[in-house]
């Protein structure tokens, strides 16, 4: 029911996006009248990219994927974490479909010590075909001391280089 949810937002948004003034699906309805354009301003961009989750390799997850501009994969594949090899067969999936300019971004955590293991750990993602890199710290508690100490500190190293 979540991903129909998703799925009719983004038509919702791309209409509302592209200057429509109704929608009518089946769990959003949207209608009102034209404004003028002067009135509320033009866009910085011609077009807001739009990131979803699509967990590899199931087909319908994928599939919502191509009617978006970028994935933050969520790999699933039993008994393994994700890979950069994960990130190349997502790659030749989407150019199969002719979507290889969509962004692939992942998330996880690269040391602050150490900037050569930091742009390592970044770079191999990047040479599989990630697009954009998102520094995360998942792990519990989040607001220990300890955990926030981490955080400011790979604040204060800044990113990583590739």
């Amino acid at each position: 029911m979540r991903a129909e949810y998703l799925d009719e937002g983004i038509d919702l948004i791309r209409t509302l996006w592209d200057g429509g003034t109704k929608y009518h699906g089946r769990h959003y309805h949207y209608e009102c009248e034209r404004r003028d354009l002067t009135e509320a301003g033009q866009p910085v961009q011609a077009r807001i990219p739009i990131w979803v989750v699509g967990v590899w390799p199931r087909p319908k997850s994928m599939r919502r994927v191509l009617r978006c501009d970028g994935i933050v994969p969520q790999i699933e594949i039993a008994g393994r974490e994700g890979s950069p090899d994960d990130v190349r067969d997502i790659r030749a999936w989407l150019a199969e479909r002719g979507r290889d300019q969509i962004d692939v971004a992942i998330d996880g955590e690269t040391p602050t010590g150490d900037p050569a293991a930091a742009s390592a750990e970044v770079t191999r993602w990047a040479d599989a075909g990630a697009t954009w890199w998102l520094e995360t710290r998942w792990e519990m508690p989040h607001n220990s001391d300890i955990r926030m100490r981490e955080i400011r500190d790979r604040l204060a190293a800044g990113p990583p280089s590739i």
